[in-house]
């Protein structure tokens, strides 16, 4: 059947969010290349995927990736689709994205299927997910190979599944439910411990409320008892070992000494005449502002690439060697001053959380709701990138 111009164009503006989102992503991941200061992480996922397919099921994932508790035959499955596209001559990089930017478009265009037929979704639903799914932080965590993408296909396939689930769909939704359940406790596992407690809290209303009862066990069995099984079948030993002790053995006074920032080191030249270190070069430590000099650096050593061009295109490498100007020559001021690096009192650390004390109250409940709702905005000194996610 051939598709007529109005019917064509009909299709396109129903499904214009979902285009564009395509298209943007498309482009965005496109336009980074190889360059990683946004998703230092991404590193880590694209050698998993280099390799893989050269691992026994039995090894595990969890080598040199971020794919620590993910079973192999798992990400077998998971990859096929970015294996095909790079066989058939795409660059490896682009294809673990290309297969992220695919599967937050199918779960985009998911949710908003389930909001348009849903029957207490406001006018307001559409828009309100549409926004979601575009502001900064989101729109670069589905266009770069990290996990979140699966964890969000994982969630929208558990989420279809409930509501085709209530709609009498059947065998489709049990399996919806199996594979998102089974697809979030390889991806990420304690969020999935929370899905869990969340089917506990419905086996339990689902008793007492007449629409869940018959379903209550089932979902149950769909959402927890299978994917735990299948999930142990499939996983490694070691693996395996790796998520029981990350669910019941949790060092909290480990949890509480991490700093929430990221350290730094940079050999950087000695200019003439500070008389700091010895010969030409010093090494610095810099808290924070990863991102700023990640950036810096690929600029300097790929000046041909996509994203050197467009900075340079637009002035913003300027603006990114005098940020990184600047902070070196407080870096060596701060050296000569104290001999070591260190972290002064000042705004400029404002944003890393600082762990209560249970013999001040106060002080738990401040860094529980700045856990919650920070960083704030308007608070001075601190980098681009934090400003940026104050904003969200």
């Amino acid at each position: 059947m051939v598709l007529s111009k109005s019917g064509l164009l009909r299709i396109t503006q129903n499904n214009l969010p979902l285009i564009l989102f395509v298209a943007l992503h498309l482009s965005f991941s496109t336009f980074l290349g190889r360059l990683f200061a946004f998703a230092p992480d991404e590193g880590g996922y694209l050698w998993a995927f280099n390799n893989i397919y050269t691992w026994p099921a039995s090894t595990g994932a969890q080598s040199g990736s971020g794919w620590i508790t993910a079973p192999t035959t798992f990400l077998w499955v998971a990859y096929a689709p970015a294996k095909l596209l790079n066989l058939l001559g795409l660059s490896d990089i682009l294809a673990i994205r290309f297969l992220a930017i695919g599967m937050s478009a199918a779960s985009f265009y998911l949710l908003m299927n389930l909001v348009k037929k849903s029957n207490v979704a406001s006018r307001y639903s559409r828009l309100t997910l549409i926004g979601a799914f575009f502001i900064p932080s989101i729109f670069l965590w589905t266009s770069v190979g990290l996990r979140e993408s699966f964890i969000l296909f994982s969630l929208t396939l558990f989420l279809t599944g409930f509501f085709q689930l209530q709609a009498g769909k059947g065998w489709v939704a049990w399996l919806s439910i199996i594979i998102g359940s089974y697809t979030l406790i390889s991806t990420k596992n304690y969020l999935w411990i929370l899905l869990v407690a969340s089917l506990l809290v419905l086996y339990v209303l689902s008793i007492k409320i007449r629409g869940l009862r018959k379903n209550g066990w089932k979902l149950l069995v769909a959402g927890f008892l299978l994917p735990s099984l299948l999930f142990g079948l499939t996983t490694s030993a070691y693996a395996l070992q790796f998520t029981l002790q990350s669910i019941f053995n949790i060092d909290i006074t480990a949890i509480r000494e991490r700093s929430g920032d990221s350290i730094t080191q940079v050999l950087v030249d000695i200019p003439t005449g500070t008389g700091t270190g010895t010969g030409t070069k010093q090494l610095l430590t810099f808290s924070g502002d990863s991102t700023l000099i990640s950036l810096h650096f690929h600029l300097l050593n790929n000046p041909d690439a996509s994203f050197s061009k467009g900075m340079r295109f637009i002035g913003w490498d300027k603006k990114i060697d005098k940020i990184w100007q600047s902070k070196v020559e407080a870096g060596l001021v701060e050296l000569a001053q104290l001999n070591k690096p260190t972290k002064p009192e000042s705004g400029l650390y404002a944003h890393i959380l600082k762990p209560g004390n249970i013999s001040n109250p106060i002080t738990m409940i401040k860094s529980s709701l700045f856990f919650l709702f920070g960083p704030f905005p308007f608070q001075s000194g601190r980098g681009i990138s934090i400003d940026i996610i104050s904003l969200e």
